[in-house]
């Protein structure tokens, strides 16, 4: 049985919400509440490659009001512990925190919504919380209930005997208490693909393809897991989650129908999921051949994994557009002697302009 340790706390010691640069932040700051779950005890006790590692669920809802209400997602934070005594453990162990939302329930509470996958949050090594700029959010109802997914990683230590848990915390704001209109935030992925057969667009036969418009085309590769496949509309395969030979890969992938804008919107946050020996991850605007944003990863020193990736924030935002064409190019430089695994995904938290909030 998934142990669960749920806490409410108002006013949480994270960045206090209303503070910033734009002038919606003029307002003053409403109560940031924190949901706390902690997870099982994960015992590792040896080498655990990428989504290799014990693994467990949780399920997260926001409040304890009498009745549904509104509420504004505005951040997310997760740490690796000892099991045994609480203290905060190497981001090492991290694999990931994954929280998603039940989509159907979802376009039921706000019908007007974007397309959206469900996936609210990833967190893995080089980034372990994500706080959205003042006056941006993610909406959802109070009493839906959420899927949170934590596990753990060793790519380090083969002897090893050690307990661990994710303590994870999820930041949101009561509506009735923000006194102004929040810009609402939804996430759309940008994913780097590697074909595993003839095919190189994702969605496209290759004499449908243009690649003055469609980008260079995700190069031929090998599925880290075997049967780890994602077939498109055409039965063509490509995997999300590649091998990377010895040496320096850049791969390219078509993002245009994965993001589906459905109208010019702007990225206010973009948070990059990397794997280590990643170098960097870009999303350029093929339509204008311009570089949109391009995150860097910073290696850890003296072992196998990440300390550092960059993300975008502000409350200016990155326009983008729903009739261009864009890509995602991923650089890992695997400087060992054998295949290691790979991933490439920018998360992009864009305005959704057509929200509504929902009559209660």
């Amino acid at each position: 049985m998934v142990g669960l340790a749920f806490a409410l706390i108002g006013c949480s010691g994270s960045t206090p919400f209303g503070t910033g640069e734009s002038s919606a932040a003029e307002a003053p700051a409403a109560p940031v509440y924190t949901a706390k779950i902690t997870s099982e005890t994960y015992r590792i006790d040896k080498v655990y490659s990428s989504m290799r590692g014990p693994y467990g669920f949780d399920d997260v809802t926001l409040g304890e009001a009498a009745s549904p209400e509104l509420v504004w997602i505005v951040g997310y934070k997760t740490t690796v512990v000892d099991a045994n005594t609480g203290a905060p453990m190497s981001q090492e162990y991290m694999c990931h925190a994954n929280l998603d939302l039940p989509t159907k329930d979802y376009f039921e509470d706000f019908p007007t919504s974007p397309s959206i996958s469900g996936r609210v949050f990833t967190l893995s090594q080089g980034q372990q919380d994500i706080h959205f700029p003042p006056g941006m959010g993610i909406p959802v109802q109070s009493d839906m209930k959420l899927s949170l997914v934590t596990q753990v990683l060793n790519l380090n230590h083969a002897q090893i005997k050690m307990d661990v848990k994710h303590e994870v915390e999820v930041y949101y704001v009561r509506d009735r208490e923000v006194g102004r209109e929040m810009i609402a935030l939804y996430q759309a992925a940008a994913e780097g693909f590697k074909a595993l057969g003839a095919a190189h667009y994702y969605g496209l036969e290759q004499d449908e393809a243009d690649p003055e418009m469609h980008g260079a085309g995700c190069s031929v590769g090998q599925a880290a897991t075997a049967g780890d496949s994602d077939d498109d509309t055409h039965g063509q395969k490509f995997t999300a989650h590649w091998i990377v030979k010895p040496g320096r890969e850049t791969n390219r992938t078509n993002v245009t129908r994965f993001m589906n804008l459905p109208y010019d919107t702007k990225a206010y946050y973009i948070a990059v999921h990397l794997h280590p020996f990643a170098e960097s991850l870009e999303l350029v605007d093929l339509t204008t051949r311009q570089s949109v944003y391009k995150g860097f990863v910073k290696a850890s020193t003296g072992r196998v994994g990440i300390d550092h990736i960059d993300h975008y924030e502000s409350t200016e935002g990155l326009q983008l557009y729903a009739d261009h064409e864009y890509e995602v190019v991923s650089v890992y430089n695997n400087t060992t002697d054998h295949d290691v695994d790979s991933m490439a995904v920018l998360y992009l938290y864009l305005e959704n302009k057509t929200f509504q909030k929902p009559v209660l």
